[in-house]
C-alpha cells in the first residue's frame, strides 16, 4: 500500500456496526416518514448523513408519494434512491 491510498483509508469515516446501521435504518424510516410530510428530514448519527426530501405535493386520493433518500458516510455516498412510500399521510409506511 502507497503512501496516498495509507492517507485516503486513514481519512474515511469507518463503517458503522451492527447497532449502529439498525439505529441509521430507523432514522432512515423516520426521514421518509417525515419528508412525505412535511417536504424535508436532515438528521446525523455518528458520521452518517441522512436527507430524505418529498418529490411535489400528494394528489387528492392517492395514497403514495415519491421521497428521494440520501444516506451519506463522510465523503462517501452509500445509498441515494427514490422511494415511493405508500401511505405514509396516514400511517406506517410499507417498504
Amino acid at each position: 500500500m502507497n503512501r496516498a491510498s495509507e492517507a485516503v483509508e486513514r481519512d474515511r469515516a469507518p463503517l458503522p456496526n451492527g447497532e449502529e446501521l439498525r439505529m441509521v435504518r430507523a432514522i432512515a424510516r423516520l426521514a421518509l416518514l417525515e419528508a412525505a410530510r412535511h417536504g424535508e428530514y436532515r438528521a446525523t448519527f455518528r458520521g452518517v448523513r441522512i436527507r430524505a426530501v418529498r418529490q411535489g405535493q400528494p394528489l387528492a386520493g392517492e395514497d403514495a408519494i415519491e421521497v428521494s433518500l440520501r444516506v451519506d458516510l463522510g465523503e462517501e455516498r452509500i445509498e441515494h434512491r427514490l422511494v415511493s412510500a405508500v401511505d405514509v399521510l396516514g400511517g406506517e409506511p410499507t417498504w
